[in-house]
C-alpha cells in the first residue's frame, strides 16, 4: 500500500479520535502504542502525528514526546479573534457574490442544526454548529480563507468538544451521555446563525456581519469562563 495513502488513514482516524475526545488535551500520544492500536508501522504514526503537529492539533514537548494541545485561556480568546475577524470578512464577501446559490449551504446547515438540536446527541449538536461556519467561509468563494478553513475549524471544533465536555463535567453528567432535545428557538448558536442567513438574504450585510460577532463573542466569553475555571486549581 502506497505509504502517503496510509499516512493519510492514520492521521485522519487520529484527528477524529482527538476531536471527538477519545484523546483529552493534554494526554501524551504513545507512538509505539498508536501504531500497534491502528495496526501499522510506527513510521505513517509519525508522520500523521506531524501533520497534526502543523496544523495545531498536537504539540511536542522537550524530554516528554506528543501529546495533544491543551490550550490556555488566552490561546483560546487568541483563537476566538481571529476567528471572528475572519469569518465578518467572509460574511462581507458573500455580500458582495452575485451567485443565487451561494447560500444554500449555509441553509442546509441552518436546517440540519435544528433538527439535531432536538436530538439527544451532544457531539453531533457540536458538529453541527460547526459545519454552518464552514458553511459560511465556503460561501465566500475566497481561495485564501477556504484554505485556512481545516486548520481553524479543526482548533474551533476541538474547543467546542472540550467546552462540551466541561460543561458536562460542571453539571455533572457524563460528557457522551444523551442531553435534552432543545427548540432551536431557545438555542443562541441557532438563532444567531438564522439571524446571519437572514440578514444575508435580505441584503442587510451590516446586520449579518453584527449577528456573527455577537454569537461568536458569546461564544468566546463562555469558553474563557470554563477554562479559567479549570486552569484556576493548576495555579
Amino acid at each position: 500500500m502506497d505509504t502517503g495513502t496510509l499516512t493519510d488513514r492514520v492521521y485522519a482516524a487520529l484527528r477524529e479520535r482527538i476531536l471527538q475526545g477519545t484523546y483529552a488535551p493534554g494526554q501524551r500520544l504513545n507512538l509505539a502504542e498508536l501504531a500497534r492500536d491502528l495496526q501499522v508501522s510506527n513510521t505513517p504514526v509519525r508522520e500523521a502525528v506531524a501533520r497534526l503537529g502543523r496544523v495545531g492539533l498536537v504539540e511536542v514537548v522537550p524530554y516528554s514526546g506528543p501529546r495533544v494541545r491543551h490550550l490556555s485561556a488566552k490561546q483560546v480568546a487568541d483563537l476566538f479573534d481571529v476567528r471572528i475577524a475572519l469569518e465578518e470578512l467572509a460574511v462581507r464577501l458573500v455580500d458582495q457574490r452575485e451567485d443565487g446559490l451561494k447560500l444554500q449551504g449555509m441553509a442546509r446547515a441552518l436546517i440540519a442544526q435544528g433538527d439535531v438540536l432536538q436530538s439527544g446527541d451532544r457531539q453531533a449538536r457540536t458538529e453541527a454548529d460547526h459545519a454552518f461556519h464552514d458553511a459560511l467561509v465556503q460561501a465566500s468563494d475566497n481561495s485564501v480563507l477556504i484554505e485556512m478553513l481545516p486548520t481553524l475549524s479543526d482548533r474551533t471544533r476541538l474547543l467546542l468538544e472540550l467546552g462540551g465536555r466541561l460543561q458536562a463535567a460542571s453539571d455533572g453528567e457524563n460528557a457522551h451521555a444523551p442531553v435534552q432535545p432543545i427548540d432551536p428557538q431557545q438555542d443562541k448558536s441557532w438563532r444567531g446563525h438564522r439571524q446571519v442567513l437572514t440578514s444575508l438574504l435580505d441584503g442587510d450585510v451590516e446586520s449579518a456581519v453584527r449577528a456573527l460577532h455577537v454569537e461568536l463573542a458569546s461564544a468566546k466569553e463562555r469558553m474563557i469562563v470554563r477554562m479559567t475555571a479549570l486552569e484556576e486549581p493548576h495555579q
